[in-house]
Formats: C-alpha cells, sequence, structure tokens
C-alpha cells in the first residue's frame, strides 16, 4: 500500500502495536485466536492499512481489542492513538459496508443500520430475536395442528364405533343356539342312519345316526381279503367269502373307520343295515384294492 492511502497515525499505531505484541511474545495467530479477528484484519492493522477493514466502527474495535489482548489499556490506547473519533479513515463510508468478517466478536456499542439510523442495543436483540420467535410461533401452529388432526381421528373413531355397541350373547341366546344344535342333532331318531358320498371323492363318505352305537356288516360272493380300522386302530383283517362274513359292533365315541378291500367288485359292506356303494374309481385307480372312509358327525 502506498503513503497516500494510509491515514495519519495509522502507520504508528500499527507499529506500536505490533511492538507490543512482539513483546508480549505472542504470534499473529495466537492474537487471531485471543481476539477472534480474522489474521489478515490484524496484518493490517500492524501495517497501518486501516482501509482494508470493513468500516470505521471495526478500526476503533479492532485496535482496542487488539491492544487489551497484548496487554495494553484499549481504552486509553484509542484515546492517545486520536483514534477515538471518525478521523482514523474519514474516507471510509461504513454505512456503505455490506460484509462484516466472519469470525470477529462486535462490541456491543450502537451501531449503525443501512437507513443510516443508529440501532440502540435493544433494537439489535430484538432484531436477533425476531427470527427465533417466528420460529417459535411455526413450531406451535404445527403442534396444534397435530393435536386438532388427532382429536378429529379419535372422534371420528368414536362415531363409527361407539365404545357401548358391543355385541354381547345374552344367556338366552346361548340357550336358543343350544336347543337348536340338539334339536339338529335329534332330527335323526334311534335305527336311522344318514350315509352321503363326500363330493369328488371315490371313497369318503360322511355318516349321520341316531343310535348310540353303529354296527358294520362285511361280506364277499367269494374270498376276499379285508382289514378294518376304527380311531385309527386295526380291529379286525382276514378273509371274507360266500359262507364266511363278519360284523364290528363300532363304539359309541367313533370318529372314523376305515375298511381296506383287497378285492373291492366282489366285497360289499352295510353300515347299521344300509348297503354302502363305493363310486366308480377315478382314472387310472385300481378297481379291484379299495377303501371306503367314513367320518362320524354329530
Amino acid at each position: 500500500m502506498s503513503e497516500e492511502n494510509k491515514q495519519p497515525n495509522a502507520t504508528s499505531v500499527g507499529a506500536q502495536l505490533k511492538s507490543a505484541r512482539e513483546q508480549a511474545g505472542i504470534s499473529i495467530d495466537e492474537l487471531q485466536k485471543r481476539t477472534k479477528i480474522q489474521k489478515r484484519y490484524l496484518t493490517a492493522i500492524e501495517n497501518g492499512d486501516f482501509q482494508e477493514l470493513p468500516g470505521q466502527f471495526y478500526v476503533r474495535a479492532f485496535v482496542k481489542q487488539y491492544a487489551n489482548a497484548v496487554g495494553l489499556n484499549g481504552e486509553q490506547f484509542l484515546q492517545d492513538a486520536n483514534l477515538t473519533s471518525a478521523q482514523a479513515n474519514p474516507e471510509k463510508d461504513p454505512l456503505q459496508t455490506t460484509t462484516t468478517p466472519a469470525d470477529a466478536e462486535q462490541p456491543t456499542e450502537n451501531r449503525t443500520s443501512n437507513s443510516g439510523l443508529k440501532e440502540t442495543p435493544t433494537q439489535v436483540d430484538k432484531r436477533k430475536l425476531t427470527p427465533i420467535i417466528a420460529l417459535v410461533v411455526v413450531v406451535i401452529i404445527v403442534v396444534a395442528v397435530v393435536i386438532f388432526a388427532v382429536a378429529k381421528t379419535k372422534q371420528e373413531s368414536s362415531t363409527a364405533a361407539p365404545a357401548n355397541s358391543k355385541v354381547t350373547v345374552t344367556n338366552d341366546d346361548a340357550k336358543s343356539k343350544h336347543k337348536s344344535k340338539n334339536q339338529k342333532k335329534s332330527n335323526l331318531k334311534e335305527g336311522q342312519t344318514e350315509i352321503k358320498v363326500v363330493p369328488n371323492s371315490t371313497s369318503d363318505f360322511t355318516v349321520k345316526t341316531g343310535n348310540a352305537t353303529s354296527k358294520l356288516e362285511l361280506g364277499a360272493s367269494q374270498a376276499a381279503n379285508a382289514t378294518v380300522k376304527v380311531n385309527g386302530n386295526q380291529v379286525w383283517t382276514g378273509t371274507l367269502n360266500q359262507n364266511a362274513g363278519h360284523q364290528v359292533d363300532l363304539p359309541k365315541d367313533t370318529k372314523d373307520v376305515n375298511i381296506h378291500l383287497e378285492n373291492a367288485p366282489v366285497s360289499n359292506v352295510k353300515l347299521n343295515g344300509q348297503q354302502v356303494v363305493l363310486p366308480q374309481p377315478a382314472a387310472g385307480q385300481d378297481a379291484t384294492k379299495r377303501d371306503m372312509n367314513f367320518k362320524f358327525e354329530e
């Protein structure tokens, strides 16, 4: 920088501060940490290049901080250096400054706004609080909307399904159902048996009977082997012929009966006196060896 750009006393001020710093054994980097002023501004102060600072306000503020940091009395130093007024850099208009150092700590003196009016510390604090207040208001509005939505959802749920709309079964209902079930079961009288082929099956039957116990009769027009299982347990196996059939008494708790016939075409089966005929075998099914499966229903 040329001497024309340096203001009166600036070089002397910078030299005094630099000398004080060196005597205190403080490096520029350490001074930057202490003052939070960017290194380039500290160097500009030592070189007397006050025009490199962002504005007249910062000339006084930075010089004062610098002086205090190196062991001098900052306020007294400003007075001695004649920096208590705008004379330090009259050509630099602080009102035209649009940027400030990012890391600088700004003293709490009155600041000048872009409109040319000085702001008091209270006004500055209010301006800083404005975004925070706005954020708080937005949060409150969001919370209120959420609470309202939840309350509305609960209200709609209560309207759709009132708490007292539960369906209960009274004793009368239970009795009615039990009576209906007993009536259905007692439709078949003693001695009556109903046997049906299960749809799409060639070997399964359902059985309903009014008898307490049932009787299974096996016969054959010629020799034929057969096996009988009741509730999964084998109860008889042997040979049937024209003169020798076989009878199996089925107990009250009978659920399933399986009959395996080795020669089905010549065999015959009766349940409670009713002839049970096997459906035609499926395509590819052995027509001789057949099974008959009876499932007893209540």
